[in-house]
């Protein structure tokens, strides 16, 4: 399961439960309902979430040596996004959908956000096409960057807010709660990957 330090946030805020309880998976984007399944956010939690963000890249380290197969696997099942789609994915949601809203956010007076396919993401840049290991090192090294620039933001501007299409009002502080709920969903979605058994019949 997705490690978290404090046992409230684990028991209350289960970000892996929000992601199966909501109407669509999250690669189809943010469902309607999302907000009130994932509950209030305060500040008391702001340095445990930033923890559990900055923590993706040590969880996924360690799965490393086994990515490789899991990756193969689905790259020959139907339907199945393969490793490498599923890091890419990643990737798009922070450096292309939520960042850049975050930038926005922090430099103008609540924005506007406008609409974005979060699949149409991982089918314009062909993830599955990409080497494994170079879409591991982007990761690695995006999240890290990214993980950074949250401790240069005031406590007090993780308030500010901007207008969400689907979700409304939307604070950072929100924001960077949903990207610590959709990490542990793909961590746990590659878990479940790593872990299952090869079809013999689509093995031969």
């Amino acid at each position: 399961m997705f490690e978290v330090t404090n046992s409230r946030w684990a028991t209350h805020r289960d970000p892996l439960a929000v992601w199966n309880r909501s109407e669509e998976g999250p690669a189809s984007g943010i469902p309607s309902n999302f907000v009130e399944i994932l509950g209030p956010v305060s500040l008391d939690e702001l340095e445990e979430l930033k923890h559990c963000y900055a923590s993706m890249i040590i969880q996924l380290d360690r799965l490393r040596p086994r990515l490789p197969e899991a990756n193969a696997l689905a790259r020959v099942t139907e339907g199945a996004w393969s490793i490498c789609e599923i890091l890419g994915h990643m990737i798009d949601t922070d450096r292309e959908i939520w960042w850049p809203r975050i930038t926005a956010i922090l430099q103008q007076v609540h924005p506007l956000f406008s609409y974005i396919d979060h699949k149409d993401f991982v089918c314009k840049k062909n993830w599955r096409a990409y080497p494994l290991e170079e879409v591991f090192a982007q990761i690695m090294r995006i999240r890290w960057s990214f993980a950074m620039k949250l401790q240069g933001i005031p406590t007090a501007d993780f308030e500010k807010t901007g207008e969400h299409p689907t979700l409304g009002n939307i604070s950072i502080l929100r924001i960077l709660q949903i990207l610590v709920a959709h990490d542990a969903y793909y961590l746990e979605t590659i878990r479940t990957m790593i872990e299952r058994k090869p079809d013999m019949s689509i093995a031969s």
